[in-house]
């Protein structure tokens, strides 16, 4: 084709025919700027066919992983609100008499309030997304919003889970080791101990304890602090899934 449009271009210089040379020459030009233009535009046209399909994976995917993460989220909910039940229970107990406390299940209850675990999302495929740089990718600016929330929420969340963790490990723990048995409370917990400590506790003395009331409320207010980070995880969840399922 190029010999052919070469051959052309010859003939008409031979002939003096300047003109129509520049006319031609004017033309081919235009032609070779529209077959440019369309390789272009063709380029394009597939480099957003290619992006459009990748956002359909990267929504189909993102939808999945929250959806596993709402299950765990929910568990862990139900769990910090049995958490609550069982601390507010043990915190009506105080200056109770010993035979009143003897109705009531002390080391389970105890077991219950100090039985708190980290709830731990997975982020695979948002991970991967960052990494990528694919963000932008992401035409849906609402999606966009709420995976910066979720991020963010994240960070508040592991805040509070510190707060908590602490006041547990550092707090009342110790404190429980002084007054308590540890034997007696994890035989509701990981223990699973099938007797109970041969030493005799005193659960009177312990809700008599102005101590005790403190590390309840403490360990409380944790736990309830926590349980609102989860609630607000939540609801940024459901919004990125109600935004993934289309």
């Amino acid at each position: 084709m190029i010999k052919f449009f070469r051959k052309i271009r010859q003939r008409l210089l031979n002939e003096n025919k300047f003109s129509k040379y520049l006319i031609y020459a004017i033309g081919e030009i235009v032609l070779v700027m529209i077959g440019i233009l369309l390789a272009f535009q063709v380029n394009s046209w597939k480099e957003q066919r290619d992006n459009s399909s990748l956002e359909k994976v990267m929504m189909k995917n993102l939808n999945t992983e929250f959806k596993n993460n709402l299950h765990k989220l929910n568990d862990s909910r139900m769990q910090y609100k049995e958490t609550e039940k069982s601390i507010r229970l043990l915190m009506s107990f105080m200056q109770f008499s010993s035979d009143e406390l003897k109705k009531t299940n002390i080391d389970s209850l105890i077991a219950k309030s100090i039985d708190v675990y980290d709830y731990s999302p997975t982020q695979n495929s948002l991970t991967e997304i960052l990494a990528t740089g694919n963000l932008k990718l992401i035409t849906k600016d609402s999606l966009k919003t709420m995976l910066l929330e979720w991020s963010a929420e994240l960070n508040e969340k592991e805040e509070s889970w510190q707060t908590l963790d602490d006041f547990n490990q550092n707090l009342v723990l110790p404190y429980l080791t002084k007054k308590a048995s540890m034997r007696n409370i994890d035989k509701y917990s990981l223990m699973k101990w099938n007797d109970k400590s041969k030493f005799e506790v005193n659960y009177e003395d312990l809700f008599d304890d102005i101590e005790f009331e403190n590390h309840l409320d403490n360990i409380g207010w944790a736990v309830v602090n926590y349980s609102m980070t989860l609630e607000r995880l939540q609801n940024i969840v459901e919004k990125i899934i109600e935004i993934t399922n289309d």
